[in-house]
């Protein structure tokens, strides 16, 4: 686009080098990258790390993301990283290819500067990953009066449902909220539903702007060893207390074993009590009729998904719900929450339940079981694309241009 000036966060996708596949926070930073690098010739990337703050340029931006999509090599540590002692260390193998190609590294006292110097007049700041939101970060680009600041807000879950945090994460978050609030010229938000929480909860908020996520095509199917005779339903997700696997545990313990279909759980272990892991680590119906997945790769979940009779999405709450949208792109039948976003979302398309009624999942899975997919009519959904999503996005940054 014509006079796009940009400036991307990229904190949020280092944090996760060395840390498997991506989250949906994550693809959405990723997804923003690409759009950056294709709208904006001569584009800006910060990055704080672990000793400060770096400024790159494309190549540099290029660099990391190609080696973060392959999972490295990562290239030689540098000086820095051996003085450190953490050189094997996966973070710090991507901080030292970014400040090989670094335009500008500081410290923290000397960003403002450092964004006067490299960052072109009337930049937008964008920031969609959670991170680097300090209020260090944030007055520092809003100090220079020519910069704008456009942050991503993903849900307000810390906020509505502590419960689901961990310790100490809910206040983290309250603060991060109240900086972007009182410093961002423009929230960006994934969902109708997640823009009028943070209306109701922010009288005075920056103009906030709903753009549902953009969902890329499918990744090819990849080989994955399981059972394709027994009817399978896929729980995909980190296995957290707010997806409500405790649920599915439940489940699975009542139906009749004679025609108990296989539950397969897909996703990394974040936070969650210790019970809910020791319960599935110990679970009868482990490797029997409930199967455990971590770090599959995009091809392999399509593979999974693709014939399965359901995807199993109980969760409390959600910002935008993308396993669910993931599933309904490759016809496969979303069994939801019952959520307003979900709704907003998925409409007509996905099955809607009340998340602390197990008998009503029960039921519904043990007739689901019974269907028969190959004489199934499946209505097409319409996904929405990253295309859609930024061209909203454009028209709110840089009204009448083309």
């Amino acid at each position: 686009m014509a006079g796009a000036a940009l400036c991307l966060d990229l904190t949020r996708l280092l944090s996760r080098v060395g840390l498997g596949p991506l989250t949906g926070v994550d693809r959405v930073e990723r997804a923003y990258a690409d759009w950056v690098l294709a709208v904006d010739p001569d584009p800006r990337f910060l990055v704080r790390t672990s000793r400060g703050y770096l400024i790159c340029g494309a190549d540099g931006a290029r660099a990391f993301l190609q080696a973060l999509d392959a999972g490295g090599p990562w290239g030689k540590p540098d000086f820095l990283s051996r003085l450190t002692g953490k050189a094997a260390n996966p973070r710090h193998a991507g901080e030292a290819l970014l400040r090989r190609h670094a335009l500008a590294r500081c410290l923290p006292g000397g960003l403002l500067p450092r964004l006067s110097d490299h960052l072109r007049e009337d930049t937008v700041y964008l920031n969609t990953g959670h991170s680097n939101l300090s209020e260090h970060t944030l007055a520092a680009v809003q100090a220079l009066p020519d910069l704008r600041a456009a942050v991503f807000i993903h849900d307000l879950i810390p906020l509505e449902h502590p419960e689901y945090s961990s310790p100490g994460f809910p206040a983290h978050f309250a603060q991060m909220l109240t900086q972007v609030m009182t410093r961002a010229d423009l929230i960006l938000c994934n969902s109708q539903d997640t823009a009028e929480r943070l209306r109701g909860r922010f009288v005075d908020a920056p103009p906030v702007l709903p753009a549902h996520l953009g969902v890329p095509a499918p990744a090819r199917p990849e080989p994955l060893a399981f059972d394709k005779d027994v009817p399978r339903f896929v729980a995909l997700g980190t296995i957290e207390p707010r997806k409500n696997h405790a649920l599915l545990l439940d489940v699975w313990e009542k139906l009749p074993e004679a025609t108990r279909p296989h539950l397969h759980i897909v996703g990394r272990r974040g936070w969650a009590d210790a019970a809910l892991l020791d319960r599935l680590d110990s679970h009868p119906l482990r490797n029997i009729a409930i199967f455990e997945h971590e770090g599959l790769s995009d091809g392999q979940v399509r593979t999974l998904l693709t014939g399965a009779h359901g995807l199993l999405f109980p969760t409390h709450a959600e910002g935008f719900g993308l396993p669910a949208v993931e599933a309904a792109q490759l016809g496969t039948l979303p069994i939801c929450a019952d959520l307003p976003v979900l709704r907003e979302i998925l409409g007509d398309y996905a099955v809607y339940l009340d998340p602390l009624n197990a008998y009503s999942w029960m039921e519904t899975i043990k007739k689901r079981s019974a269907v028969s997919l190959a004489a199934e009519s499946v209505a097409e959904f319409r996904v929405p694309t990253w295309a859609e999503h930024f061209r909203t996005v454009e028209a709110a940054l840089w009204p009448g241009r083309q």
